[in-house]
């Protein structure tokens, strides 16, 4: 297991936080369903990496492994895909406004634009770097990592759209980022769905007792 992975995942997670902090301060601001559901969605991204942590740290402090067995990765991996896909479909409904125009825009004060676009291009930087350095692990609680700054890096190009488009907003550029937040957010609903289903699959064919080809394989 690369520890190394681990205090990636624990510092982005606490800077997730922070920029839901951030995000959530800008929403008392100038209230706006599009950044509630931004600060929602990054709380999401934060507990689904702290799961990953807690679940490496619990293996290094009650059982002095190295890492959690097999088994517990893919649980863990398990719960981050749920609170994943949870995260990203509650974003989807809170942006489904966007598309009609009518109660939702992303007409922010250009001040508000300004901090918008710095959070999400800072964010979405820590996205890619976390991406990349765990890029070659094989281990399913890094991939599951890997997953969520994934679906996370998608989210904030709709945040960033956002803020540019908010310098010049109409009711079509709305409309549009509505369309991206439907697009990048399904997929990541489904990344999230896809990442909980397969692993609850594997964790359940690699307890003790199973049989099959699958019990005696890691994928």
């Amino acid at each position: 297991m690369d520890e190394r992975s681990f205090f990636y995942a624990g510092v982005s997670a606490l800077f997730n936080l922070l920029f839901a902090v951030g995000k959530l301060v800008l929403f008392l601001v100038e209230p706006n369903l599009f950044l509630l559901a931004n600060v929602l969605f990054s709380l999401g991204i934060g507990i689904a990496k702290a799961t990953a942590v807690a679940a490496y740290r619990r293996a290094r402090s009650s059982e002095h492994a190295a890492a959690p067995s097999t088994v517990e990765q893919y649980r863990a991996a398990t719960r981050i895909g749920i609170v994943l896909s949870a995260a990203a479909a509650l974003y989807v409904g809170l942006c489904l406004p966007l598309l009609t125009g009518a109660t939702v825009s992303v007409d922010f004060e250009p001040l508000v634009a300004e901090i918008l676009a710095l959070i999400a291009f800072v964010e979405l930087g820590f996205a890619i770097t976390a991406a990349i350095r765990m890029r070659r692990s094989k281990q399913p609680l890094v991939r599951s990592i890997r997953v969520v700054n994934v679906g996370s890096g998608l989210v904030l190009i709709v945040l960033a759209q956002a803020a540019i488009l908010s310098f010049a907003t109409t009711v079509e550029s709305s409309w549009g980022v509505g369309i991206s937040a439907l697009l990048f957010g399904g997929t990541t609903v489904l990344g999230g769905l896809f990442l909980a289903v397969h692993s609850a699959r594997r964790a359940r064919a690699l307890r003790p007792g199973s049989d099959g080809p699958e019990a005696r394989s890691i994928s």
